[in-house]
């Protein structure tokens, strides 16, 4: 049996070998699709549903309605073969997901790649996370049922949106630790698109187009910061916010990200006679003062 993909992110889409077989499905038949899809085990019961989608109708329109919006899912995803291979299964009072039938659905593939991410820690992030999570972020097309306003799927999407924000933002914190500071900026600016007044973003962006030589851009970023704040939240810039914009308007290189902490690279000794006792003395004296220089650097950079 062929699979379907179901794109819940963004304007609801059904597809099957790439083409697209949910052209006529009614919104309604879309919402309870979808809520059986991210309810808990891909199961809800009948009065649950009836009551989440159809919440200002009586009793009996409700089930009315449920067997109309369950006869356009089944018109639309049966291929004609008997009832136990349909999509949506009746068990009783309980509407489930067959789980004998080859599906996919975008948002099952983001939260479990978006999940996986959270686990690890930025300085452990590897280039193959990275793309993982640039993977899970491409299927978020759009807020969840983008033409939905119900109160159910209202909740449903901001948990989801909250989690891409989390994605967007150690994807940008993970590139500007590998040196890709052009890829950070990329993350930086979608997650602004979704959290306009994110602010630890926004510094984030003064310090990376400042490091790559936008001193302007920087300094316009946190002009940006600063008015998104007061239109939104009423509020001013966070003392480190503005801080780090004075230290870009004297044109002093901005300290690292906290996220981002030099790397100490040990250096290759030259050739020569075997150290002595005072050499070794010395040079232990010189790597701590180079810890404690780093670590000063840390405790006084702002996040």
């Amino acid at each position: 049996m062929l699979e379907l993909r179901v794109h819940l992110f963004g304007p609801f889409q059904i597809v099957s070998t790439d083409r697209e077989v949910a052209g006529s499905i009614l919104r309604k038949a879309q919402e309870l699709l979808a809520l059986v899809l991210l309810a808990p085990q891909r199961n809800v019961r009948r009065e649950q549903a009836a009551e989440v989608v159809w919440p200002d109708a009586g009793p009996e329109a409700s089930r009315k309605a449920i067997r109309q919006a369950l006869w356009q899912i089944h018109r639309v995803t049966d291929t004609g073969g008997p009832a136990g291979q349909r999509l949506v299964l009746t068990d009783g009072d309980l509407l489930r997901v067959n789980p004998d039938r080859p599906l996919w659905t975008d948002v099952a593939v983001f939260t479990e790649q978006a999940r996986a991410a959270q686990l690890t820690q930025v300085e452990d992030l590897t280039d193959a996370d990275l793309a993982a999570m640039d993977q899970a972020s491409t299927l978020y097309r759009g807020p969840l049922l983008a033409s939905c306003y119900e109160e159910w799927c209202l909740a449903e999407r901001a948990q989801l949106e909250d989690l891409h924000i989390t994605l967007l933002d150690k994807l940008s914190r993970g590139c500007e630790r590998r040196g890709r500071l052009e890829a950070a900026i990329c993350w930086a600016q979608k997650l602004l698109e979704i959290e306009p007044a994110h602010e630890r973003s926004h510094r984030r962006l003064m310090r990376l187009y400042y490091l790559t030589d936008d001193r302007t851009r920087a300094l316009r970023q946190f002009r940006r910061c600063r008015q998104v704040l007061a239109n939104e939240l009423g509020v001013r810039p966070q003392p480190r916010t503005e801080a780090l914009a004075a230290e870009i308007g004297a044109d002093n290189p901005p300290p690292p990200s906290t996220h981002s902490p030099p790397a100490v690279r040990p250096v290759a000794a030259a050739p020569g006679p075997p150290a002595t006792l005072d050499s070794v003395r010395a040079e232990v004296a010189a790597l701590r003062a180079s810890v404690d220089a780093i670590s000063h650097q840390l405790r006084n950079s702002p996040a």
